[in-house]
């Protein structure tokens, strides 16, 4: 909802021709979610650009008592407390609800869309919708929150998910950021000069110069 607004905003009051958004990990799974809505101005969007899209699930399934808290989650749903929240231990870093933590944690949660052992099918329940809006992928080489069973080269080869995923929307372009991080901190010119050469290729006339 927060999203819609800032697009109606831009389009409405600002006379925008259009946006493009930009989703670091989590947020990859937001532009997922509100590009399936019938938000009228998702409309407005001119192409997408995920950047980190990691399994939560598959990182989380590294932590200690995690298939445990999962249990705990599913109970608390089904008792209808979904918004009630977990036990500190369940994330000690902020507080999260029942939902939020089985949609995170659980195979085929809410949030499950980039994990490695997604068959096809499946991903293309969740991803296929976005086959229409052009696509940029940007994947961290060195992507700490990937798990070290994972082979991180392998996710981009044809035979696995990444490309499966870039399959599932029709081709997205995909870019591999050699030795990148979680957060591209260490390679930010790299990934600055990607996400320019997509915006000025996809987004809006009149972006030749998207600083402007």
């Amino acid at each position: 909802m927060e999203l819609n607004q800032l697009i109606d905003y831009l389009i409405n009051k600002e006379n925008s021709e259009g946006v493009v958004l930009l989703g670091h990990s989590t947020g990859c799974q937001d532009i997922v979610h509100y590009m399936q809505t019938n938000f009228a101005c998702s409309r407005a969007v001119r192409g997408v650009i995920l950047q980190a899209p990691v399994s939560d699930r598959e990182y989380r399934a590294t932590l200690p008592k995690t298939a445990e808290m999962i249990d705990l989650a599913l109970s608390m749903m089904n008792e209808g407390k979904a918004m009630e929240l977990m036990p500190r231990e369940a994330n000690p870093d902020a507080p999260i609800s029942a939902y939020r933590y089985h949609s995170l944690c659980a195979y085929m949660g809410d949030d499950d869309m980039f994990s490695s052992d997604l068959n096809e099918d499946q991903l293309r329940t969740r991803l296929g919708h976005m086959s229409n809006t052009p696509c940029q992928v940007i994947f961290s080489m060195a992507d700490e929150y990937v798990p070290e069973y994972v082979d991180k080269k392998a996710l981009v080869d044809r035979s696995t998910v990444f490309c499966r995923l870039c399959r599932a929307m029709r081709g997205a372009e995909k870019i591999e950021i050699e030795h990148g991080n979680h957060s591209l901190s260490n390679r930010v010119e790299e990934a600055v000069q990607a996400i320019l050469d997509f915006v000025k290729r996809e987004g809006p006339k009149g972006w030749d110069d998207p600083w402007h």
